[in-house]
C-alpha cells in the first residue's frame, strides 16, 4: 500500500484498502474557523439534539481568522455574529479555541497556527472545513477539507467517510537555484498539470529537493496541492519534520511508510536545477509562466501574507529584498505575519523595522485580503502581485482587478520596482 492507503487502513480498522474503496476513518483532529463553525454547530445540534456533545472536545480546534477584519473594508454585521456563535459553541463544548487576541487580530491563520501549537503530528487523520486543510500533509498526516454536514457528523461520531484516493508522486530532483522558493516549485507544477491535474487524488512530494527545503517551505508545497485539485499534499516525515514536531509537542507519534512495492497512478519527475521564478497570471493559479516570459506588468498593490505566504521564512525572503530599499511610488505593499508568534520573531529579527523603513504596511494577523476580507484588496481595474494561493476573479478584491501570484521574494522585488520582476539589478 501507498502512504495514504496505509494511513486510511489504520484509521478505518482495515488491514488493507485500495483506491476507490469507501471507508469510515477515525479522525484525530477536526478544525473549523469563524467562516464555517457556526453553520456546522447549527447542523450538529439539528441532527444530534440541542444537548449534543462533541465526541472528543480535545480533538476539536476552532480558530477566529477568516472574517475578523472584514469591517476594515466594508460593513458586515453577519461576520461578527458568526464569530460570536463560534465562540459560544467553543465555550459550551469545551473545545480548543484560538480567539482574537486584540480587535481584528487573530492568534494566527489556522493552517500555520495548528502546526505551530503542536496539534499536528505524523500519522494523523485530520479534517477541516477549509480546502487548505491539505497543508498538514507536510507533516506526514492525511488531512483534507470537508463540508459542513460531514463536519457535523465528525463532531458527533469522530469519523468520516472517505473514498481511498490514488496517489500521484512528484519526484523533485536537482539542486534548487538560489532564491527559488517552494512557491515557485508549486506554481511550476500547477503550470504543468493544471488546476484539475490531481482532482480527488493525493500529491506526494519526494526527491532531493525536499532535503533542501526548510519546514516552512514544505507547508507551502502541501498547502497549494488543493489548487491542483488534490485532497492532500503529502511529504514523508524526515529529520526536518521530526525536529519541528518535537519542538512543538511532547506527544509521541507513529510514522507510517509506504510499502516498497506500492503502486502509484503516476510518477512525475522534475529536475528543478534550472527553475526560474514563476508567476501565475489571472484568473487561475495554473496560468503559470516563467517570469522571463512575462511581459511588463506595472502594479499598484503587492501583498505578502496568508497561510501560504506569511510564514517566518516568507518574511525573511521579503526582508532580504527590502533592506535598504524603498517601495516604488504609487505602490502599496501589505505584509501580514501569519501568527502572533511569527510577528514577534520577525520583530526580534529586525524584519518589521526593515518593512516599515521601506514603506510597507504591516497588518494584523488574519486571512484578510486573501479572501477579500481585509486591507490590501484590489480596487477597480487595479493590478497587484500577491504571495497568496489563489487569483480567481474577485478572490482578493474587485472582480475587475487583476491578481498575479508569485513568491514572497518576487512580490517584494516587484513592490520596489513598481512592476512584476525578479531582478533588482
Amino acid at each position: 500500500m501507498t502512504l495514504v492507503e496505509k494511513l486510511l487502513a489504520k484509521a478505518s480498522g482495515n488491514s488493507y484498502v485500495q483506491p476507490g474503496e469507501v471507508v469510515f476513518a477515525q479522525v484525530d483532529l477536526a478544525l473549523s474557523h469563524d467562516a464555517v463553525a457556526a453553520p456546522v454547530a447549527k447542523t450538529f445540534y439539528k441532527h444530534y439534539g440541542e444537548g449534543a456533545k462533541l465526541w472528543d472536545s480535545q480533538r476539536v480546534v476552532l480558530v477566529a481568522d477568516h472574517f475578523i477584519q472584514v469591517n476594515d473594508i466594508r460593513p458586515d454585521n453577519k461576520a461578527h455574529l458568526m464569530y460570536e456563535q463560534m465562540v459560544q459553541f467553543a465555550h459550551d463544548q469545551g473545545c480548543h479555541l484560538f480567539d482574537i487576541v486584540s480587535p481584528g487580530e487573530a492568534a494566527g491563520i489556522c493552517h500555520v497556527l495548528l502546526p505551530e501549537k503542536g496539534f499536528v503530528r505524523p500519522g494523523m487523520i485530520i479534517a477541516g472545513t477549509d480546502s487548505h486543510t491539505c497543508t498538514y500533509g507536510a507533516l506526514g498526516a492525511f488531512s483534507t477539507g470537508v463540508g459542513t454536514t460531514d463536519m457535523a457528523n465528525i463532531y458527533a461520531m469522530g469519523d468520516m467517510w472517505i473514498r481511498v484516493p490514488q496517489t500521484l508522486v512528484f519526484e523533485l530532483s536537482g539542486t534548487l537555484p538560489p532564491q527559488i522558493s517552494a512557491k515557485d516549485i508549486i506554481l511550476f507544477i500547477l503550470g504543468q498539470i493544471g488546476c484539475a491535474g490531481a482532482t480527488s487524488k493525493v500529491m506526494e512530494f519526494r526527491g532531493s529537493i525536499l532535503a533542501q527545503l526548510p519546514f516552512d517551505e514544505r507547508l507551502t508545497l502541501a498547502n497549494m496541492a488543493i489548487e491542483c485539485g488534490a485532497m492532500c499534499g503529502l511529504i514523508v516525515p524526515d529529520d526536518t519534520t521530526r525536529n519541528y514536531v518535537r519542538s512543538r509537542s511532547s506527544q509521541g507519534f507513529e510514522e507510517i511508510l509506504a510499502d516498497p512495492d506500492a503502486e502509484y497512478e503516476r510518477v512525475y519527475q522534475f529536475d528543478l536545477s534550472d527553475l526560474e521564478p514563476q508567476v501565475a497570471r489571472p484568473p487561475k493559479p495554473d496560468q503559470v509562466v516563467p517570469i522571463s516570459q512575462l511581459e511588463e506588468i506595472p502594479i499598484t498593490k503587492a501583498f505578502i501574507g496568508s497561510c501560504t505566504g506569511g510564514k517566518l521564512y516568507d518574511l525573511a525572503q521579503a526582508a532580504e529584498v527590502l533592506q535598504g530599499r524603498q517601495i516604488a511610488d504609487k505602490v502599496n505593499l501589505f505584509i501580514v505575519p501569519a501568527s502572533v508568534e511569527i510577528r514577534e520573531k520577525a520583530e526580534a529579527l529586525g524584519y518589521l523595522e526593515i518593512f516599515e523603513q521601506a514603506g510597507a504596511q504591516i497588518l494584523k494577523s488574519g486571512c484578510g485580503a486573501c479572501i477579500n476580507s481585509g486591507l490590501g484588496v484590489l480596487d477597480k481595474e487595479e493590478t497587484g502581485v500577491y504571495a497568496t494561493n489563489r487569483n480567481f476573479k474577485g478572490r482578493s478584491g474587485d472582480p475587475t482587478g487583476k491578481n498575479y501570484l508569485a513568491s514572497p521574494r518576487t512580490v517584494a522585488i516587484s513592490a520596489v520596482l513598481g512592476k512584476i520582476s525578479h531582478n533588482l539589478d
